[in-house]
């Protein structure tokens, strides 16, 4: 039986300066009520998500009046996130698309709230220069606490070897994390290296982890003049399905907390350490790069992130 066609939207989100077809690609499906049996369909949302093929599709439902929508500036909408392979508990970039196609749709909007099933109540904010601020919960404090450490001599052998390091001595520690339940080491390279020239075993990766974070602080842009801390990443997935991610919200908010919040500290410049206040301007290397502002939120121990996005394409899903 046919059903009623469902609006979508294609965005790039954490775009590189005014680089539109730069940032993360994500698609975004807009439910009119949950009372469409396909929002509690999750093999119906999983096949969706298989057919845009995008490293993550958002599917959200009201959770007041759209027209509602219209003259306020809350919005509240319930939000869940698709890779081609399954449901994940947070995606930062698909968050940020989500925000963009909400303010775009409904302009009295300063503000959205989030409803997710795993990672509690999400926010999103407008800001300056076209830009949004999501707000997202990081590293739980009992990783935060133990972050920056140096990890067994056996574990950074082998990732050497999956990461296609010349020399052990150029990862100077792997930090423990989750991500959607499973562990996700983030690991910390040193700046001789240029994480845009490491060749990866994929097989190799994927024994070690599902999913890992590898990064590096900017020496060079970390001066003590401007006061920022500028950091380098990638991050990899092949255990969920997706080799290489273009730009990884959620990574940069478990980032914040660890460069921010934790022992990890000892990684940054000495002027730069113990000031929770500082931004962090973050780079993802993936072919197609992002760019994601970092500020921790000592008050409420999230990280905001603040991003800009552009929606190149839309239409209409079709058929059952």
């Amino acid at each position: 039986m046919l059903t009623s066609s469902l609006p979508f939207h294609l965005v790039n989100a954490f775009i590189v300066n005014d680089d539109l077809h730069s940032g993360n690609q994500a698609s975004v499906v807009v439910f009119p009520d949950d009372q469409d049996e396909r929002w509690k369909d999750e093999r119906w949302l999983l096949n969706v998500a298989k057919d845009f093929n995008y490293s993550e599709t958002a599917f959200l439902v009201p959770l007041s009046s759209p027209s509602q929508a219209e003259t306020d500036t809350i919005g509240r909408w319930e939000l869940r996130w698709f890779t081609v392979q399954e449901e994940v508990h947070l995606c930062g970039h698909a968050t940020l698309a989500t925000s963009k196609v909400l303010f775009s749709l409904y302009p009295s909007l300063d503000k959205v709230e989030f409803s997710t099933r795993y990672s509690g109540t999400l926010t999103a904010i407008k800001t300056e220069d076209d830009g949004i601020e999501i707000t997202l919960p990081g590293m739980e404090d009992e990783y935060l606490s133990k972050a920056g450490t140096r990890g067994s001599e056996d574990e950074i052998e082998r990732l050497s070897v999956a990461l296609g390091l010349l020399d052990s001595g150029d990862i100077l520690g792997i930090s423990e994390c989750l991500y959607s339940g499973d562990r996700s080491p983030i690991v910390q390279i040193s700046d001789k290296v240029d994480i845009r020239d490491i060749q990866i075993d994929f097989k190799s990766l994927v024994t070690f982890s599902k999913s890992m974070v590898i990064t590096q602080i900017d020496t060079l842009k970390s001066t003590e003049e401007s006061n920022r801390l500028h950091i380098k990443s990638r991050v990899f997935g092949p255990g969920l399905g997706l080799d290489e991610d273009p730009v990884t919200g959620s990574a940069h908010a478990d980032l914040c907390g660890y460069y921010l919040a934790s022992p990890a500290n000892k990684y940054l410049p000495e002027h730069l350490r113990d000031n929770p206040k500082i931004e962090v301007i973050a780079l993802q290397c993936s072919q197609r790069g992002g760019e994601l502002t970092l500020r921790w939120d000592e008050e409420i121990r999230k990280a905001r992130i603040i991003g800009r996005a552009h929606q190149f394409a839309g239409g209409t899903l079709i058929g059952s």
